[in-house]
C-alpha cells in the first residue's frame, strides 16, 4: 500500500560514515542483465527493500498488537462506541439526516461503515487488520518522506525502525479514533509534496490534493497544513524550482472536490452551511476560555443532555485538585474564565452560543491572559497529560507514561531544532522546511484551540524525521570538525619534522 506511493530514491553508503552527505543515486540490481516484467519487478524489490521491510516489521508488530494484545473490539467505549454508533446508523438509515453525524468530521465512521458492511456487521478482527495496514503503511511513508528529504543515508533506516516499535503510534492503532488515519493521509500529503519538488510531476501534485482532501474528512486540520505549505512555497519558491504554482493549482482540485462533499454531507444532514463539520467553535470555547467541560441540556425539541471534556485539560483539573491536596503547586493552571463547565440549552454544536461565550471570555480574560492561554495550550502537546485513552486503564497507563517522558528527553527538542531548517537556504534545507511547517501549522492549530499528546501522535512521525536529521546533523559536523583537527595535526606534524 504504502509501497506505490513511496519515492523511488535510494541513498548509498558512503564509504566511511553512514552520516556522511552525499547525493542520492540509484543502487544497482542484483542481476542487472535481466530484462522483462521479471525484471523489472526484482530490479524494483532489490530498490525498495528497506522500504518493504520497514513496511512488513510495522505490519508485523501492529497486528500482534491489534490481534493478540489490545484488539480494537474490546476497547468500544467513549469517542470509540460514537465513532461505531454512528457508523451502524449509517449502514440503518443512510439517507436520512442526522444532526450529530455532522459535529465531528465524519470520515472515521464512514470507514468503520464500510468496513461493517463488507463484513455483514462483524466489527473484530476487521478493524483490527484495517487500523494495522493503515499504521504500518503510515511508518513506510515516513521512512519515505526521510529518503527524500535527508542526505544522510543513515536516517531514513533511523526513522523507519524508530516508527516500527514507537509505541505512541501503534498504541493509538489499538483504539477507533481519527489520528491513525489522519497520520496516513498527513504523511503521504508530505510525501506527495517533496515528490513534487524533486520531479515537478503532476501526479504527485494530483496526490496531494488528493492526500490533503481525504485527510481533511478526518480531521480538518489539514487544511492549515495546506495552507502553512502554499505560504513557505512563496517565500521558498526559488530553493523549490520544480514546484510551480500550476502544480498548487492541480493540488487543489481533489481536495476543493472533498471539500464540497463534506459541505453537502453537513447541510444533508443539518441544513446548514459549513465544511466538514461543526465541533470546531466547540473547541474554541476550551481554547479561549480554558473551561474542561461543556455540556448542552435538554431543550424540548429533541435535543438531550450531552457533554465533552477533552482529556488533555481534564487531567490538567485533576493534576490542579491533587496538587491543591498536597498543597503543592501544579504544572500547569486552567485559570478558567468563568468556571469549568459551561452549560446551555439545545444544541451541542451552537455555533451562536459558542461565539457569544468566547467573546465574553476575551472581554473578561484581556488579551495578555490569552496569549498565557495560547502557551499552555500548545504546551499540551508535550507536558502535563498522558496519551488518552491509555490514560485511563492501568495497565497502559504506565507504558505510555514512559514513553512520553522518552519523547521529551530524546525528540522533543531535537524536533524543534529541525523547525530552523525554514530559515536555511538551500534546496535541500528548503525540502525540509516542507516538514518543518507542517509543525509550524500544529502549534499554531493548538495556540488557537488546545493541544495533547494525543493530538500530536499523528505528526510524530515528521517529527522523528526532524529530530533523526537533527542528531545526524549534529555527528557529521562533530566527524568533519574531528577530520579536519586531525588533517592540521599531521600536517603540522610533517612541517615540523620536514623543518
Amino acid at each position: 500500500m504504502a509501497a506505490g506511493v513511496a519515492a523511488r530514491v535510494a541513498v548509498p553508503l558512503p564509504p566511511t560514515l553512514a552520516l556522511s552527505p552525499s547525493p542520492p543515486s540509484t543502487p544497482p540490481s542484483p542481476e542487472p542483465a535481466r530484462e522483462g516484467v521479471l525484471g523489472r519487478i526484482l530490479a524494483w524489490l532489490w530498490t525498495e527493500r528497506w522500504l518493504i521491510c520497514v513496511f512488513l516489521g510495522a505490519l508485523a508488530v501492529r497486528l500482534h498488537w491489534n490481534l493478540e494484545v489490545h484488539p480494537l473490539g474490546d476497547y468500544v467505549y467513549s469517542d470509540m462506541n460514537g465513532y461505531v454508533q454512528r457508523a451502524e446508523r449509517l449502514l440503518r438509515d443512510f439517507s436520512k439526516p442526522h444532526e450529530y453525524s455532522a459535529f465531528f468530521p465524519f470520515a472515521t465512521h464512514w470507514m468503520v461503515a464500510g468496513l461493517l458492511w463488507l463484513t455483514d456487521g462483524t466489527l473484530d478482527p476487521g478493524v483490527s487488520i484495517l487500523y494495522a495496514f493503515i499504521g504500518a503503511s503510515s511508518v513506510a511513508m515516513g521512512y519515505a518522506v526521510a529518503r527524500r528529504m535527508s542526505p544522510f543515508a543513515a536516517v531514513p533506516p533511523a526513522v523507519g525502525l524508530i516508527g516500527i516499535l514507537y509505541y505512541p503510534h501503534f498504541s493509538n492503532g489499538g483504539y477507533i479514533l481519527s489520528e491513525t488515519p489522519f497520520c496516513f493521509f498527513l504523511t503521504g500529503a508530505v510525501l506527495a509534496v517533496l515528490r513534487t519538488a524533486d520531479h515537478g510531476r503532476r501526479r504527485d501534485a494530483l496526490m496531494l490534493g488528493v492526500f490533503a482532501g481525504v485527510g481533511a474528512l478526518f480531521r480538518p486540520q489539514i487544511l492549515l497544513s495546506a495552507a502553512f505549505v502554499g505560504l513557505y512555497w512563496i517565500v521558498r519558491r526559488k530553493a523549490l524550482p520544480k514546484i510551480r504554482f500550476t502544480h498548487l493549482l492541480l493540488s487543489a482540485v481533489p481536495l476543493g472536490l472533498c471539500l464540497l462533499a463534506a459541505s453537502v454531507h453537513l447541510h444533508h444532514n443539518t441544513g446548514r452551511y459549513g465544511l466538514v463539520s461543526e465541533n470546531g467553535s466547540f473547541n474554541l470555547v476550551m481554547g479561549r476560555c480554558h473551561n474542561s467541560k461543556i455540556e448542552s441540556l435538554p431543550d424540548g425539541k429533541g435535543h438531550g443532555k450531552v457533554h465533552f471534556r477533552p482529556p488533555p485539560l481534564l487531567q490538567v483539573v485533576n493534576a490542579e485538585a491533587r496538587a491543591k491536596r498536597e498543597r503543592t503547586e501544579p504544572g500547569m493552571r486552567m485559570n478558567a474564565a468563568f468556571g469549568d463547565t459551561f452549560s446551555y440549552e439545545g444544541y451541542i454544536g451552537d455555533k451562536a452560543q459558542h461565539h457569544e461565550y468566547i467573546r465574553k471570555c476575551i472581554e473578561k480574560t484581556g488579551w495578555g491572559q490569552q496569549v498565557a492561554y495560547s502557551w499552555d495550550n500548545m504546551s499540551l502537546l508535550w507536558f502535563h497529560n498522558i496519551p488518552w485513552p491509555d490514560s485511563g486503564p492501568k495497565a497502559w497507563r504506565a507504558p505510555a507514561q514512559w514513553w512520553n517522558d522518552q519523547v521529551m528527553y530524546w525528540l522533543m527538542v531535537p524536533s524543534w531544532l529541525g523547525l530552523l531548517w525554514v530559515l536555511v537556504p538551500g534546496h535541500r534545507a528548503a525540502k525540509r522546511g516542507l516538514l518543518s511547517v507542517q509543525i509550524l501549522a500544529l502549534l499554531l492549530q493548538s495556540a488557537i484551540f488546545f493541544g495533547g499528546t494525543r493530538h500530536r501522535m499523528p505528526y510524530d512521525l515528521l517529527l522523528i524525521a526532524l529530530a533523526v536529521e537533527s542528531y545526524a546533523v549534529v555527528a557529521w559536523g562533530a566527524w568533519t570538525l574531528w577530520k579536519r583537527r586531525q588533517s592540521g595535526s599531521g600536517k603540522s606534524a610533517q612541517a615540523k619534522v620536514s623543518s
